[in-house]
């Protein structure tokens, strides 16, 4: 066939490229500041530059010793100054991201491997939420900022269609994923721009906090308070239908878990997997209540997953924290059901490097 002669088969290629050019101009930082309505972005694009500072502080002399922990937004207000005071030798390079899931841990654990990046002790995240594949909200936040093609191609049998079509929708036209609206953009031309510029604000601020905090850094805007009892119960059962209803158990998780304890291993990286502390309506209902689990079959969520959980860890030979279930924890503000306020995370910081110090000092 003469492609010069049949010039209108290249149409659709034409409408592609300028489609995608577009897409490019509409995601620069400036522009998309117009209409963007999310900042959690930022801590995936933060965490090159934290590799980055990573390898240059593992090849410092007189360097502290580096917990790398790889968590979701339940791990993202820690306070490096407090931890270097009191666990003197110790600091903290947060890997935490939004809707982080094990895959993003064993993407840079890769990268870890091949480059010879060896921190004194990894912890590794297990949250019920990432086991359910029929969750009314699905986290692909990893799949959409965090993880390269490649490596999805590398481990395509563990993604399904919908995901796949998903990564390559959202990746190769952003705006797919942003949307952007008419309505939020006139909002913020109002007033010379003053929303505009208050948001772009916001976005440098974050920047700069993770950069400051080595990963560690609350969104501005986020709510950081205490909610209230009634409230927390409500967000409670809402996000318990949300995340785990009806719970369909997926080896998801376990696979790339897996894959990173293996690499841990094979370094000789001391190494923990933690279950963070939820608030109590929310843990009572993963325990108590009982949903559709697969097709006609009921129980509960905890029931389905936990012992799934021990067993695995245990075969791996790999201590499991259970905060939820540990008696020397015990600090109950919560922002929401499944965020701790930020008055616990000195509580969550002296769990965390008590555990691993213990474990570290056992492991040597």
């Amino acid at each position: 066939m003469d492609i010069y002669k049949n010039k209108f088969l290249l149409v659709p290629f034409l409408v592609i490229a300028i489609a995608f050019t577009i897409d490019k101009i509409l995601l620069s930082e400036r522009i998309q500041t117009y209409f963007s309505k999310t900042m959690s972005e930022i801590n995936y694009i933060q965490k090159e530059e934290l590799y980055d500072d990573l390898k240059v502080y593992l090849s410092s002399k007189d360097r502290n010793k580096v917990l790398v922990y790889f968590g979701t937004s339940r791990a993202l207000l820690f306070e490096n100054k407090y931890i270097e005071e009191k666990y003197k030798g110790w600091t903290l390079f947060n890997f935490s991201v939004p809707g982080g899931t094990p895959d993003y841990a064993l993407f840079w654990l890769e990268r870890f491997e091949k480059e010879n990046v060896k921190p004194d002790f990894v912890l590794m995240d297990q949250s019920v939420e990432a086991y359910n594949k029929a969750a009314v909200i699905s986290l692909d936040d990893v799949l959409t900022n965090g993880l390269s093609i490649f490596f999805v191609f590398r481990h395509f049998d563990q993604y399904s269609t919908s995901q796949i079509s998903t990564l390559l929708a959202k990746r190769m036209f952003k705006t797919y994923h942003y949307r952007p609206k008419l309505a939020t953009i006139l909002d913020r031309i109002k007033d010379d721009f003053a929303i505009l510029y208050a948001f772009r604000n916001l976005r440098d601020g974050l920047k700069l906090s993770l950069r400051e905090g080595r990963g560690s850094a609350q969104t501005p805007g986020s709510f950081g308070g205490v909610m209230p009892a009634e409230m927390l119960k409500k967000s409670a059962r809402g996000d318990f239908h949300s995340y785990l209803v009806p719970f369909q158990y997926t080896e998801f998780p376990k696979y790339f878990l897996d894959g990173s304890y293996d690499i841990l291993k094979r370094m000789q990286i001391p190494h923990a997997a933690i279950w963070v502390r939820l608030s109590r309506p929310y843990y009572g209902h993963i325990k108590n209540d009982v949903v559709n689990i697969v097709g006609d079959k009921k129980g509960t969520v905890y029931d389905k997953w936990m012992p799934v959980v021990i067993e695995f860890q245990k075969d791996k030979s790999v201590d499991f924290w259970n905060m939820n279930e540990d008696p020397n924890y015990n600090c109950d503000l919560f922002s929401d059901s499944g965020h701790m306020a930020p008055q616990c995370y000195r509580d969550y910081t002296d769990y965390i490097f008590e555990n691993v110090i213990r474990s570290y000092n056992t492991k040597k």
